[in-house]
């Protein structure tokens, strides 16, 4: 075994302390990108384990931007937990590949 392995398997085992998840998802993303990470990209993985941004942004879709788009523009639909974008399926590919992605 390298001496890098055995330099990280043990600050992952012994040496780590975690209040959060924020050490471990970056050094999985670290290893699963190859040992190089942008800050950006290290920021999304923390993000998608943020359990308590997840749940102020399931707020924010419900109270404010799905309200305006389903109530007020009447643009999408609210089935359960889910919401439909009305019209959905008389898109052609070329005319959805025109919204930008986000």
């Amino acid at each position: 075994m390298s001496l890098t392995f055995e330099r990280l398997r043990d600050f992952l085992t012994a040496q780590m302390r975690m209040q959060h998840v924020y050490q471990p998802v970056m050094m999985r993303t670290l290893l699963a990108s190859k040992g190089v990470a942008t800050v950006k990209e290290i920021a999304k993985a923390l993000l998608a384990h943020d359990r308590a941004q997840i749940e102020y942004y399931e707020l924010i879709t419900k109270r404010m931007v799905g309200k305006v788009l389903t109530d007020n523009r009447e643009i999408t639909i609210k089935q359960g937990n889910q919401y439909l974008l009305k019209g959905f399926d008389e898109l052609s590919e070329d005319e959805i590949d025109e919204w930008p992605a986000p």
